[in-house]
């Protein structure tokens, strides 16, 4: 299910099982899943579900003023454009990165994953690399002039792109 939400971010997921445990019920969720129904589910539970899904997805679409802020990573160039037309330059580790977190946008990334990007097992790779890479993107993100996004840290959870201004998109170009 992980690997759904991360394809499909803003795809709604209701899991409807048999099993009731309240650790079923904590993976499901931590997993992705919207909301969690115990089997048998009532016809107007599960509309009622679907609705607030609905509700909220609504809301999640709602047009923002303005334009959004578009940024572009060029993977083969090895280039971040800002919505403001500033350039970056990005190694090919730091485009597998930044690839990997954009094309993730409202859910973390962990190190497992982006080690999995840089085609790097843990076993070979230091994890804490990662954390040297990020570091590197902040720093060159730092030069920008005009508006920035950040890099975050998730506690436990990994790392995601986080704009400052609401309604950015991230756009990832293999050009």
């Amino acid at each position: 299910m992980a690997d759904l939400r991360q394809k499909f971010p803003l795809l709604g997921i209701v899991v409807i099982a048999d099993n009731g445990s309240e650790a079923a019920h904590e993976n499901a969720l931590h997993d992705g899943a919207d909301y969690f129904l115990h089997k048998p589910v009532r016809d107007s539970v599960l509309l009622a579900t679907i609705r607030s899904f609905m509700r909220r997805l609504h809301i999640r679409h709602a047009p923002t003023s303005g334009p959004p802020e578009a940024w572009s990573l060029y993977r083969r160039q090895g280039t971040l454009v800002s919505p403001h037309n500033e350039r970056l330059a990005l190694s090919d580790k730091e485009c597998a990165i930044l690839t990997t977190l954009f094309l993730s946008p409202h859910f973390p990334v962990s190190s497992e994953q982006l080690l999995h990007a840089l085609n790097i097992t843990a076993e070979i790779f230091d994890p804490h690399r990662i954390d040297t890479i990020i570091y590197r993107i902040r720093k060159k993100l730092a030069q920008l002039v005009h508006t920035r996004f950040e890099i975050r840290n998730i506690y436990g959870r990994g790392f995601m792109c986080v704009a400052m201004k609401e309604g950015a998109v991230f756009y990832v170009w293999d050009g």
